[in-house]
């Protein structure tokens, strides 16, 4: 989930397994250099040896796109990790894949290294025939900020407006995302994050059509729950407040329209439900997990007749985050998790979504070990279901 995304001892975050942004490993930061045309080479040659079956495979009218991420592997620098990554994506039939770029929030732009890995990723994931990249802004402003006022906006808008600049010609399709999981603690301050969340993400929405008006640009990513509601909200609620909105998800009295929309192309879950089965219902209208799928997109249709998001986005719906974890106190057999899997894509296949993202090729060394293989290689059991899932 958020996680990843960062060294933390914080209890809170652990028990929930919402761990956050991890450093960028010093393989990011200072890329091997090796000609372009090597990893290029193997990756049409290993299209050829996988793809030839899956080309060839009569495609559903209702068919739901796979995806996948690892926070390590496909920006990686070394050829042969990069490798490893595309191998399970293309023998799995991935069509789009999922990556992040870093804001602390004392700078208004991206990083270089970050620019260049994302760029090396753009250009060879498409040998493989993965037609999609969602690219999101993620950074761990709660740690920084008790209040969300404070988070520099004018930054954060030159910072969007210089990665969508440096990304704007590569030859995949680039999917925007304004900010990862706000609603958890670490990723905005609670005290006003809804109200600065919607504004982040509508300084993005205006940014991004300047430059590409014709991108998809989505509204979500917020974490499932909150386990520890004093620090993080659930989804539901914070939609509600960032709104404005009852609890009959209708427009408060006395509020706009125009003050609270919130401009999105598109709506992105993260569905994560670790230790229950995703065939036992859940009644929560505000934790939105894939135990609950229906209601939730039962729920933003309501939003969209408010015209607070618009119609059409709450219409396309993607789950950019899944997975189940393997060690620690969220963690089921692998056994379990292949079982739980195959349900869970079977339930957001029911209800249309558009595309669903498994979270992690390998574990990390710390944090959120929901690896298709351990961090040593070795497939877990939910790796053969994953591959033939469609």
């Amino acid at each position: 989930m958020s996680g990843r995304r960062g060294t933390t001892t914080d209890t809170a975050c652990a028990g929930v397994g919402f761990p956050t942004l991890s450093p960028v490993p010093q393989s990011v930061l200072h890329p091997v250099r090796r000609p372009a045309r090597t990893v290029a080479h193997l990756l049409v040659l290993l299209a050829v040896a996988v793809g030839a079956a899956v080309a060839l495979a009569p495609s559903s009218a209702h068919a739901m796109a796979k995806g996948l991420m690892d926070e390590n592997m496909p920006r990686n620098g070394d050829d042969a990790t990069r490798l490893e990554f595309y191998t399970v994506a293309a023998e799995s039939n991935v069509k789009f894949l999922r990556t992040f770029v870093h804001w602390d929030g004392k700078h208004d732009f991206a990083f270089p290294h970050e620019i260049e890995s994302i760029r090396r990723m753009a250009n060879e994931a498409p040998h493989i025939q993965i037609d999609t990249l969602f690219v999101g802004w993620n950074g761990e402003l709660g740690r920084r900020y008790k209040d969300a006022r404070r988070v520099p906006l004018n930054r954060y808008r030159k910072m969007v407006r210089q990665t969508v600049k440096a990304l704007q010609d590569v030859p995949i399709r680039i999917i925007w995302s304004p900010w990862n999981e706000a609603n958890y603690q670490t990723q905005l301050p609670k005290k006003h994050g809804p109200e600065v969340w919607r504004k982040m993400q509508n300084i993005a929405y205006d940014e991004i059509k300047k430059i590409d008006p014709d991108a998809l640009v989505v509204a979500g990513e917020l974490a499932p729950y909150a386990r520890n509601k004093r620090t993080s909200t659930d989804p539901g609620l914070w939609l509600r407040r960032g709104l404005g909105l009852n609890a009959a998800w209708k427009p408060l009295r006395g509020t706009k329209r125009k003050d609270y929309e919130v401009k999105a192309d598109a709506i992105t879950l993260h569905s994560y439900d670790y230790k229950n089965d995703p065939a036992k219902r859940l009644s929560s209208k505000y934790e939105w997990t894939i135990r609950n799928l229906s209601k939730t997109r039962s729920i933003l249709k309501k939003i969209g007749r408010t015209k607070r998001i618009r119609a059409r986005a709450v219409e396309r719906l993607y789950i950019t985050e899944f997975g189940y974890i393997f060690k620690g106190s969220q963690a089921i057999s692998e056994e379990q998790a292949a079982t739980w899997l195959e349900r869970s894509w079977n339930i957001a296949k029911r209800n249309k979504i558009r595309g669903m993202l498994w979270f992690q090729v390998r574990d990390p060394e710390r944090v959120f070990f929901s690896g298709l293989r351990t961090a040593e290689g070795v497939d877990r059991a939910v790796l053969p279901v994953f591959r033939t899932l469609e």
